[in-house]
């Protein structure tokens, strides 16, 4: 059987399957950046004092339910780390 597959190369041709984005919940939002769900929905609403455009927008995922993508909440981290030292 060894023989069989040593000869065997990996088909390089093929595209790889894209990377699917992780997606967290509000809860996991809050834990990530200890901020309130009240705090995170103020800075998605244009109206408030506390909204931050640069926030990441959630995504609907069904009628009743939304989602962030956690690698746009960790760059939005990483931006507010950065702009410690500006």
């Amino acid at each position: 059987m060894d023989n069989l597959n040593a000869n065997i190369q990996p088909n390089t041709s093929m595209p790889s399957m894209p990377q699917i984005p992780r997606m967290i919940s509000i809860e996991q939002v809050e834990d990530c950046i200890g901020l309130s769900s009240s705090t995170i929905y103020d800075m998605l609403n244009k109206r408030s004092k506390r909204y931050d455009p640069t926030f990441p927008v959630q995504v609907k995922m069904t009628k009743g339910r939304v989602a962030w993508v956690e690698s746009e909440v960790a760059q939005w981290i990483e931006r507010k780390m950065a702009a410690r030292f500006h």
